[in-house]
């Protein structure tokens, strides 16, 4: 697994358990579809470089809303 892709889904799983965001608001965020990020999350697909720094963004978006 890429490395950026393992850090995503180490992340994922983080926010994902504790509360913090739903599969679908990732992938409103994104503009594509929770089946996509369930694909990803299974292995099926991967996402892009470019989707990875948006998912970034979105998750240290999301831990500045949750310290607030």
């Amino acid at each position: 697994m890429d490395k950026d892709l393992e850090e995503w889904y180490k992340l994922h799983k983080f926010h994902f358990y504790s509360g913090s965001y739903k599969t679908k608001d990732l992938a409103n965020y994104l503009g594509i579809s929770p089946r996509t990020i369930q694909r990803w999350i299974k292995a099926k697909t991967r996402p892009t470089k470019e989707q990875l720094a948006q998912i970034k963004g979105y998750l240290i978006q999301e831990e500045t809303k949750d310290s607030l």
